[in-house]
């Protein structure tokens, strides 16, 4: 069976219309329930795991940039896991970003009503139009820039999608109705090769989560139990860097094989050289 990950520019339709699509597929859901098995599995407040979902690192939130990637793999890792098994519809949990290349994987974009949720903003704040639709563009400025420094990638960009649906001409129902019937064409059915990329995305997942707390800026690529992690260093560390992320991917589960590309820093290196 194929999975599906619902996104969309509210909450709280992404919400309505992930429960609703999961009911009449009879499929499972994982949203962002699965934030307290999260934080009780790592260890990690669950209130930080949520703001890491919506907020960029800063140090004035006592929230750097290292412990925001390491929570930002506790939640990746987990809702990669849960979407090996078939038949799971995923909502909230940003999974639109970071699952690529799975072809049983069918991405849907919900846009609501522009007009809609300027008057919403207006009424809410009490404030007029103008002023409401300048909030409306600084939210979606800042989720932009939000998924782009989590996953380099513009949230709001269509291409990222499989489906792209406007609630301004159509009801959520026949929303759902439109998921269902796409589920079933041919190029969301599961296949052996779409499976093993599932689980290529998994394993790259958890190495890159064991070696987040002790190496920064890492590229890693998994296929069929070998991985290859590219990573940036001084000439002088290649060696030892090296040798500790074999050591540190060698321990996860799955990997069979580890090949570490250190591209010299260049900038880093004519720095050092400076002093």
């Amino acid at each position: 069976m194929p999975i599906v990950i619902v996104s969309a520019d509210v909450p709280e339709i992404e919400q309505q219309i992930a429960e609703m699509t999961a009911e009449s597929l009879g499929y499972r859901i994982v949203g962002p329930d699965i934030l307290k098995k999260v934080a009780e599995k790592y260890d990690v407040p669950e209130a930080k795991l949520s703001e890491t979902l919506t907020q960029r690192p800063s140090l004035t939130r006592g929230l750097p940039t290292k412990k925001w990637e390491f929570l930002l793999s506790c939640i990746e890792q987990e809702i990669l896991e849960a979407l090996n098994t078939e038949g799971t519809l995923c909502w909230g949990t940003a999974a639109h970003l970071y699952v690529r290349g799975v072809a049983h994987a069918l991405k849907v974009r919900i846009i609501s009503d522009p007009e809609k949720r300027v008057r919403s903003i207006a009424e809410t704040h009490g404030i007029d139009l103008k002023r409401a639709q300048r909030i409306l563009a600084k939210k979606q400025g800042l989720r932009e820039q939000w998924s782009r420094a989590a996953y380099d990638r513009n949230e709001l960009n269509p291409a990222n999608y499989d489906l792209v649906i406007n609630l301004s001409q159509i009801s959520p129902e026949e929303a759902v109705a439109t998921i269902t019937t796409t589920i079933g064409y041919r190029k969301f059915v599961t296949t052996t090769y779409s499976r093993n990329c599932m689980k290529d995305l998994t394993l790259e997942s958890r190495v890159r989560h064991r070696l987040i707390p002790e190496i920064r800026d890492i590229k890693v690529m998994a296929r069929d139990g070998k991985v290859v992690v590219n990573t940036m260093g001084l000439k002088r560390e290649m060696r030892k860097k090296t040798e500790t992320i074999k050591a540190l991917a060698g321990t996860v589960k799955g990997v069979t094989y580890v090949e570490v590309q250190v591209n010299l820093d260049i900038f880093s290196e004519a720095m050092q050289s400076m002093r």
